[in-house]
């Protein structure tokens, strides 16, 4: 009788100290602590300045990330394991804001639309009601590949930033330039659905030619 109640106690014991499966506020006032600090951190990062290049923003932002990265992962991790324990829909919430934030950097900063589509669709799947991140998986799915329609309207004497606003910014990697007596020629290399590319070519930052069949799809050649 003294063992079965000994092993009762611990039995007892033991679940009782497992971790709660229902939302809780003491979990989740902490991780609200430690994600202050992790927001503090950001703010404590380095900002480029506004004149800075495409490449200088980039490589601010890598090395942003990596000076955060161990703290961070940890923290997500945390938030993770707490979700997924939990299902706490505040939990959902802030995991999603997080993938929106990644997100947002491969679509604006580095034009790595497929790469964003994964993001948005994660944070979409945590927070399905979320309008605003199924505007940007719309968003996203749309600058994949340049649309005949949209690259049709890109117009010889169009400045860079015209183009931009009409069929986006290629990856960092997709835009060729070169510099000659004095000018400088660019090209702009964006992929096509069908496997094919097309281009828009700059002189000093503006239009001078665009070409739908810059490459052929594979099929083709």
């Amino acid at each position: 009788m003294r063992r079965s109640l000994l092993v009762f106690l611990v039995l007892a014991g033991c679940i009782s100290s497992a971790p709660p499966r229902e939302p809780n506020d003491r979990e989740w006032n902490q991780l609200m602590k430690e994600y202050a600090w992790i927001e503090s951190l950001r703010k404590a990062q380095a900002v480029p300045p506004a004149t800075a290049s495409r490449k200088q923003m980039i490589e601010t932002t890598l090395e942003n990330h990596r000076r955060m990265e161990p703290v961070y992962v940890a923290f997500m991790d945390k938030v993770k394991e707490y979700h997924d324990r939990t299902r706490d829909l505040r939990a959902a919430g802030l995991l999603a804001r997080e993938k929106v934030m990644m997100g947002d950097e491969y679509m604006n900063l580095l034009s790595r639309y497929d790469k964003a589509l994964e993001f948005y669709r994660a944070a979409l799947q945590l927070d399905p009601g979320n309008a605003d991140i199924a505007q940007r998986v719309t968003l996203a799915e749309g600058r994949r590949y340049v649309s005949m329609s949209a690259f049709a309207t890109v117009k010889v004497g169009m400045k860079e930033d015209e183009v931009r606003g009409i069929v986006g910014l290629p990856r960092e990697d997709w835009i060729k330039q070169v510099v000659q007596n004095g000018r400088v020629y660019s090209v702009w290399i964006y992929p096509k659905s069908d496997g094919g590319a097309s281009a828009v070519y700059f002189d000093n930052g503006v239009v001078y030619h665009t070409n739908w069949n810059a490459a052929a799809a594979p099929a083709a050649r």
